[in-house]
């Protein structure tokens, strides 16, 4: 062994030389997987994405690490020629304080100085390139505030305290304070390094004579400071110090001038420090800029204190009268950035007097008797057929099947490799042959079988149809909700498609997406994936291609970081036969003025927009994004990323269709709007009329109302709408209920319908204690309980009907033996009259005091033959004004081939009619 001194000159070679190995797998790791993620937009259509963001990346942090890096090391030479012109010898701070060096350094006072210089520029070029590589990373991670700002847009509204649009609080405000943030920090680092520099080789420099170069860095680091100061008195419109969010009487009277103050004393601290030497012969010391220091925080608390005072003795008085006009706009502006100021208010007036008729309807017809919880159970137990397939969640849609608008429930069918046990868990198994799901559930959201179970339109593997109106063409699902890893397809294993008895089918993967696994390729990805299989695996041919990101929220995000995504995506089938999933892409900002921040995730904004639809194909995974509201910071994106985004206008009409108003907008829209509805300042400072969430129950729990999905007649038109319920703050009666509609025409249009306050409505709990305290359905639910069954009571939907309320709860019981959740009762309260029936025709009868002679039978909306007699006429003329309105829409599209097929369907119906009336 070689041996040198104390140290094993070998032993040290062989950890640099594994330390340089493992910097190289890291690279090589970092590198391949750059490579890679270019490789997957390239193929995805959008390397526009890629080289945009990447190619600001590198800009801001070449720029970055470069302006560090010069203005250092211009410091850094200056710094070495002041300290060899003042003296030869070195004049360290322990001198001065009569210590002895570090015993790290080996120098002493009589060593000449351009020797230690000498000796120490090497590290201290070293740690300035360190320093740089930081700096530049820091301006690289700003790169979409950059970005943003230089392709603003204005928002075209005012903000009442400064008058600014507020395009310059979401883009100029910010890119402001990320350039005085990046030079604040620079010039701080400047001056700590020059005074440690001066302290090490002459003390005096720094308390006697302060050299030039450190006094232009610290006069420069005042002006920073005074400018950022100056802006932050904007910061007073997201004060959370008054009563409501944003600036209140103090804040616009008192508080905005504090850092303008302080700007000022800032200001004059940087030309004291620059110009004191050259127009006075007194020498400036550190002692100098520490005095305007010790002036700013006299300031800062003085005018605090007279903040407090005014506070206290003249605006706590006088509150309601000083506040007005700030309590008025943090209401307005808080209902802008919830886009809420276009809501819609109607009284809904009360009064009961439907008939057995009056229940012939859609809208009735279509009531859900099927909650979403209950009906994920049965799906699972009863059509997962494997335990490697899973559902995600239950969706509601609409359909026109066998001619009639229908709402369904629909799930689709994922395959969860993960869940293969012991010798089936391989890698093969898990990348190359359990690639993909299969199809997907559906039933009517209101029809049952003879056992209480729902009627099934699509079920079973491969998928089964069983109604007019709706196919599959394409039951492959590799892209969803549940999906994660990836896969490899096209190899020489044929994939799992699904079981067929005791027999599997396999099937070979045509589809477009997907990278092809060239040799150079192959590499990559598996440096980047960490797996050495993907390149030795003799499975994997030229032909062969790697799908990534196949979880749609992640492959939505990938592409669009900065869009937030509602975690309720839906799938639906299109025209063609194809499966799809539609994701709401939301634009948000923090930096709304004035607007109240809500929290969505690990996420807080106080501005929000549901602009963006995104979807995505289960089988190919193109991705495709779709304006479906206009927004400045979208259009500010869409001038970055022209290529992304398409309008509405081109979104095909079969997906059109099927667009969804996203639940976690509408449930933050109307967390919002049960205190800013409230547009008077004085009911709002009072809290006199603010609403809130009503509860019902769930199984035995109490449960906040979850928003639903009816067909409702809006206006003379049938609509599918979202709706939720308002009770008052502590109170239980219902005082109006909110719907959003989902039509393309329509889309995003919300009205509020309130009740008259003389009236007393019953709120969902209120129902729920109804239904609690009638003898006869108590009896039975406790007789269900000690049977051994379990009781789910499901959502308590309240159903606004011709100015009349039905309140309708599905009641599903379990047996021990089973978990299958069966549906038994509906209970039906009406104008204080409450029944509990096996159908919802029933207690729709008793609860309107019809016989049985004079019931009208509600027809099924799920695909079926209607009864005959006036049942009959009755479907029929449901039918013709389906398919009527259908034809209406496709007419103001300009969808001349489809309003020609709805108008002679409807010209066949009305001669069917006819004849009807005629043999009748």
């Amino acid at each position: 062994m070689i041996m040198k001194g104390k140290y094993n000159v070998s032993g040290i070679l062989s950890k640099i030389i594994l330390f340089i190995i493992i910097i190289f797998f890291i690279g090589a790791k970092s590198i391949s997987g750059f490579v890679l993620d270019y490789r997957w937009f390239e193929y995805m259509g959008y390397a526009q994405v890629f080289t945009v963001t990447f190619t600001a990346k590198a800009a801001l942090f070449l720029a970055g690490a470069a302006v560090y890096f010069l203005i250092f090391l211009s410091l850094w030479q200056w710094c070495k020629k002041t300290i060899a012109g003042e003296s030869g010898v070195l004049n360290p701070y322990w001198e001065h304080f009569g210590g002895k060096p570090p015993e790290y350094i080996d120098i002493t006072p009589q060593t000449p100085l351009k020797k230690v210089l000498d000796l120490v520029n090497t590290p201290v070029i070293a740690a300035l390139l360190v320093v740089s590589f930081f700096g530049g990373l820091g301006l690289s991670a700003e790169w979409n505030t950059i970005l943003l700002y230089f392709n603003r847009t204005p928002f075209g509204s005012i903000d009442p305290v400064f008058g600014k649009d507020i395009g310059f609080y979401i883009f100029s405000l910010p890119f402001f304070h990320t350039v005085l943030n990046y030079f604040t920090g620079l010039f701080i680092l400047a001056a700590l390094s020059l005074s440690i520099a001066y302290l090490v080789f002459n003390w005096r420099l720094i308390f006697e004579n302060m050299p030039f170069n450190l006094r232009g860095v610290i006069a420069v680091l005042f002006f920073l400071i005074a400018v950022k100061m100056y802006l932050l008195r904007f910061d007073i419109l997201y004060s959370t110090t008054g009563i409501v969010y944003g600036a209140g009487y103090v804040d616009v009277y008192i508080k905005q001038y504090i850092p303008v103050l302080i700007s000022l004393v800032c200001l004059a601290a940087g030309i004291v420090v620059i110009a004191m030497p050259v127009v006075s012969e007194r020498k400036l010391s550190i002692v100098t800029p520490m005095v305007f220091v010790f002036l700013a925080l006299i300031i800062s608390i003085l005018a605090g204190g007279l903040a407090g005072v005014v506070q206290e003795f003249k605006v706590s008085p006088n509150e309601i009268a000083l506040e007005e006009p700030f309590i008025r706009n943090n209401i307005d502006l808080t209902n802008e950035a919830y886009d809420l100021s276009g809501i819609r208010e109607q009284e809904y007036p009360i009064s009961y007097n439907l008939t057995a008729a009056d229940l012939d309807s859609y809208s009735i017809r279509n009531i859900r008797l099927w909650d979403y919880r209950p009906l994920l159970t049965t799906f699972q137990q009863r059509q997962e057929i494997r335990t490697y397939y899973g559902f995600g969640n239950v969706v509601v849609d609409r359909y026109t099947i066998n001619g009639e608008l229908t709402q369904v429930w629909m799930s689709v069918r994922e395959i969860l490799p993960e869940k293969l046990k012991g010798a089936a868990d391989t890698w093969i198994n898990r990348h190359l042959i359990y690639t993909h799901g299969i199809g997907v559930v559906m039933s009517p959201v209101n029809d049952v079988d003879d056992q209480g179970l729902p009627k099934m339109i699509i079920k079973d593997v491969p998928p089964k149809t069983y109604a007019q109106g709706i196919k599959i063409t394409q039951p492959r699902i590799y892209f969803g909700e549940k999906t994660g890893d990836y896969i490899i397809t096209n190899t020489n294993r044929e994939e799992f498609d699904y079981p067929m008895g005791d027999q599997n089918q396999y099937s070979t993967y045509e589809g477009t997406g997907g990278i092809l696994l060239t040799p150079s390729n192959k590499l990559v990805s598996s440096m980047a994936l960490g797996e050495v299989k993907l390149y030795t695996s003799e499975y994997i041919t030229k032909d062969s291609k790697l799908h990534l990101y196949r979880n749609i929220y992640q492959r939505a995000s990938k592409l669009t970081p900065y869009l937030v995504f509602d975690s309720d995506p839906h799938a639906f089938i299109s025209s063609d036969g194809r499966i799809y999933w539609m994701l709401s892409g939301f634009v948000t900002s923090g930096r709304y003025p004035y607007s109240e921040p809500v929290r969505f995730g690990n996420k807080r904004f106080n501005y929000i927009r549901d602009s963006v639809k995104a979807v995505i194909d289960t089988y190919n995974g193109t991705t495709t994004y779709y304006i479906v509201k206009e927004d400045p910071i979208l259009r500010a994106y869409a001038e970055i990323y022209p290529d992304v985004f398409k309008p509405f206008d081109e979104m095909p009409d079969d997906m059109r269709s099927h667009l969804r108003y996203s639940e976690d907008l509408f449930n933050i829209q109307t967390g919002i709007y049960t205190v800013y509805h409230m547009k008077s300042p004085e009911v709002f400072y009072n809290k006199e009329d603010r609403w809130e969430i009503p509860t019902e129950k769930y199984e035995a729990s109490e449960v906040p109302v979850q928003p639903y999905n009816v067909l409702l007649q809006l206006n003379d038109t049938l609509s599918f709408v979202t709706m939720m319920p308002f009770t008052p703050v502590n109170r239980n009666n219902m005082i109006s209920w909110v719907a959003v509609n989902q039509d393309p025409l329509d889309y995003g249009e919300i009205t509020v319908f309130k009740f008259t306050k003389e009236e007393q409505i019953y709120g969902p709990s209120q129902i729920e204690a109804r239904i609690d305290q009638d003898e006869s359905i108590s009896k039975d639910l406790t007789l269900w309980g000690q049977s051994g069954s379990r009781v789910i009571r499901g959502n308590l939907l309240v159903i606004p009907f011709k100015n009349s309320l039905l309140y309708i709860e599905p009641l599903y019981l379990a047996a021990e033996t089973s978990s299958i959740p069966e549906l038994k009762r509906v209970i039906v309260f009406y104008n204080n009259r409450v029944a509990m029936e096996p159908t919802l025709r029933e207690a729709l009868n008793k609860v309107l005091g019809v016989t049985s002679e004079t019931a009208v039978q509600v027809p099924s909306a799920s695909p079926g033959v209607p009864a005959k007699g006036a049942g009959d006429v009755n479907a029929i003329l449901n039918q013709t004004l389906s398919h009527y309105e259908i034809a209406r829409e496709a007419l103001a599209k300009g969808d001349l081939e489809t309003y020609g097929r709805e108008m002679k369907t409807v010209d066949a119906l009305m001669q069917q009619l006819k004849k009807q009336i005629e043999g009748e």
